[in-house]
């Protein structure tokens, strides 16, 4: 089982960042983790200052403007550490950039080397409604390291607009969705590992997906003979067994209480649907799915579950099978 040293967090003193925060440092109390945090000061922060300067020539060093304001965020940090999180204060390693965040943040990750990212689904604008291509999900489709998308499920919602603070939930539940992809059994590795520091249950999923079950039956011989209930039965024995081996080949027989189940529909709604029906705290799924593609690019099901998932979704590195 492979554990995880180091973790970067990444938060931009939003409602948000508190939540990201607490996610970071309760995985890292519980698992010695050394934690990292990443902070970006967007261009349209020094921009004027640039501006000014160059119209009215009334402050020249904007170098000196650019470390006061990096200053400035740092001081901010280690304050919030102090209110919230004091145990940590003088623990962490904080990194302040300046630029277009999902870049920055992208660039410290490949600087740094994390086993994990931690980052929030939303960021400092607060949005009522979730904008595609935003910071959150343009890191969460490349960013090359495992990544933690963090949100609250008891307040979350596309187009939430209230005044509840988003906060870190206890994680008692996790769910592993597998699909007998070659990111398989790294996915069973990495919800083992949290179920095992965390004390969480887990549960194995496989959804057998619209899509095979119309394949089969368009291929079945004798034609005109498929039994879809009889063919579901089969189907889902035969998936427990793989699974079941697939648990003890990853070292997890010895885990305490995991649970497996096989549905049949489209995956993301039921991956989704199984959550919610589980009470899950914490998804783990590979970075795409059966695709072979030698270009890392997320699959669609795993986008969808980004975007639509109530609880924080842990996205593995497209590197995890070489």
């Amino acid at each position: 089982m492979t554990d995880i040293k180091t973790l970067m967090a990444c938060i931009d003193l939003s409602d948000y960042s508190p939540m990201t925060l607490g996610y970071a440092f309760d995985l890292a109390q519980q698992g010695d983790i050394k934690v990292f945090i990443c902070s970006v000061i967007p261009l349209r922060e020094a921009t004027p200052v640039f501006m000014t300067g160059t119209i009215y020539h009334c402050r020249e060093d904007t170098k000196e403007y650019l470390d006061e304001l990096k200053e400035k965020r740092e001081t901010q940090i280690n304050e919030l550490i102090m209110e919230r999180f004091p145990q940590f204060i003088n623990k962490t390693e904080i990194h302040i950039s300046m630029g277009h965040p999902a870049d920055e943040i992208l660039n410290m990750v490949e600087r740094i080397g994390p086993d994990l990212v931690v980052m929030a689904n939303k960021g400092r604008s607060n949005l009522s409604s979730f904008m595609l291509g935003s910071s959150a999900e343009y890191v969460f489709r490349y960013c090359t390291a495992p990544l933690l998308s963090v949100r609250d499920k008891h307040i979350f919602k596309r187009m939430y607009s209230g005044k509840a603070t988003p906060e870190a939930r206890k994680i008692r539940i996790i769910m592993a969705a597998v699909d007998f992809s070659p990111w398989s059994p790294a996915i069973l590795d990495k919800a083992g590992w949290l179920a095992k520091i965390s004390g969480a249950k887990l549960h194995v999923v496989n959804c057998i997906s619209t899509k095979e079950i119309s394949w089969v039956k368009s291929h079945y011989i004798p034609e005109n003979t498929f039994d879809l209930e009889l063919f579901l039965l089969k189907e889902k024995q035969r998936r427990h067994d793989l699974l079941a081996d697939q648990i003890k080949t990853a070292g997890l027989s010895s885990t305490d209480g995991i649970e497996i189940s096989i549905d049949s529909g489209v995956p993301y709604e039921q991956i989704l649907s199984v959550s919610q029906d589980l009470g899950a705290d914490i998804l783990v799924l590979g970075p795409k799915g059966r695709s072979r593609s030698a270009r890392f690019s997320l699959g669609s099901t795993i986008e969808k579950i980004f975007r639509h998932s109530p609880v924080p979704v842990l996205r593995l590195g497209p590197d995890i099978i070489h």
